[in-house]
C-alpha cells in the first residue's frame, strides 16, 4: 500500500492555493528546504498538544504544510486529523513524515490521518470538526477579503461547539524596516550545505503590513555542484484589531487572544498573535 493510500489519499478541494507555485525553481527541493527551516521550530508544539486536549474530537489543520502539527494534535487526543494544503510538494513531504514516524503511520493505517490538496479559502467537506487550526496561514492570504473567505470556510467546518485557532505573527515580530539581501542561516543536511539569504520590503496599509519577501537558497552538493533556488512571496500581517474584526465578520466570537504559545497576554512586544474563537451561529454547517 502506498504512502498516499495509508494517509487517506489526496482529494481535490477546489482551486488550489500553493505557496510554492509559480516559483522559478524545483518545487520539491524548495519544499525540502521549507522543512529544513520549519522543523527546527518546536516552541508551539506543546501549545497544539494542549489545544487538542482542551477541545477533543476530530481536528482539521488548514494550511498544514508538511504536517508538523499532526503529531502534537494526535498526542493531545484528537480522534482524527485532516490536513489540507494547496501545495502538492509539501503534502508529499507530509506523506514522508507519516511513513517515517511509527505513531503517525499507525494512526494513518487506522484511518485517523487524512491529507487533502485544497484551498483553505474554500474547503468543501460534509464532516465537522471540534478544532480547526490556521497556523501561519493568514500571512499567505491576500488581505482582508481572502482572510474573510478563509475564516468563513473554517467556521463552516466546525461542529456547533467547535473552536478555531488562528496563529500568526504578533506586533513584536514584524519587521520594523526594509532589509537588504543578507544571510539568514547556514545548515547541513544529508551531506549537503544549505545557505539561505533573504531580503524584504515593507509597506504599511490600512488593512495591515504588506511585505515583499524574496529568498535565495544555495544547496551545495557533496560533489561541489550548487543548486540555486530563488523564491519570492507577498505576505500580509493584519493588526490584532483587524484580525478580530475579520473574525467577527466571519461570524466567529473571539474567546481569547494571546501573545505567545505560553498564553501570555498580547501586547506591542508580543511575537505571536493567537486568536481562539467559536461560531456565533447555532449551526455553522448550514451558514
Amino acid at each position: 500500500m502506498g504512502r498516499a493510500a495509508r494517509a487517506g489519499g489526496r482529494r481535490e478541494e477546489g482551486r488550489l492555493s500553493d505557496i510554492l507555485a509559480g516559483q522559478p525553481t524545483d518545487a520539491a527541493l524548495l519544499a525540502e528546504i521549507y522543512d529544513l527551516e520549519h522543523d527546527e521550530i518546536d516552541e508551539d508544539l506543546a501549545f497544539y498538544r494542549e489545544i487538542a486536549r482542551r477541545y477533543p474530537g476530530p481536528a482539521v489543520d488548514l494550511g498544514c504544510g508538511s504536517g508538523r502539527c499532526f503529531g502534537p494534535l494526535l498526542a493531545g487526543g484528537a480522534s482524527r486529523v485532516v490536513g489540507i494544503d494547496g501545495s502538492p510538494s509539501l503534502l508529499e513531504r507530509a506523506e514522508a513524515r507519516i511513513a517515517a514516524d511509527e505513531h503517525l503511520s499507525r494512526a494513518a493505517a487506522e484511518g485517523r490521518i487524512e491529507i487533502a490538496v485544497g484551498d483553505v479559502r474554500r474547503v468543501g467537506r460534509s464532516d465537522r470538526f471540534a478544532l480547526a487550526v490556521l497556523a501561519g496561514v493568514v500571512a499567505h492570504l491576500d488581505g482582508p477579503e481572502d482572510a474573510l473567505r478563509a475564516l468563513s470556510s473554517a467556521r463552516r467546518l466546525l461542529a456547533p461547539d467547535g473552536v478555531i485557532v488562528i496563529d500568526t505573527l504578533g506586533p513584536g515580530a514584524l519587521p520594523a524596516h526594509d532589509l537588504p539581501l543578507s544571510l539568514d542561516w547556514e545548515r547541513s543536511q544529508g551531506g549537503r550545505h544549505v545557505v539561505r539569504r533573504s531580503r524584504l520590503e515593507r509597506r504599511e496599509t490600512p488593512e495591515g503590513l504588506r511585505v515583499s519577501y524574496a529568498t535565495l537558497t544555495d544547496v551545495v552538493r557533496a560533489d561541489g555542484t550548487i543548486a540555486r533556488l530563488p523564491a519570492s512571496f507577498r505576505l500580509w500581517y493584519p493588526s490584532p484589531a483587524a484580525l478580530v474584526a475579520i473574525a467577527a465578520e466571519a461570524e466567529l466570537a473571539v474567546e481569547s487572544v494571546f501573545g505567545s504559545h505560553d498564553l501570555d497576554p498580547l501586547d506591542e512586544d508580543s511575537e505571536r498573535c493567537i486568536v481562539i474563537a467559536r461560531p456565533t451561529t447555532a449551526d455553522p454547517g448550514k451558514g
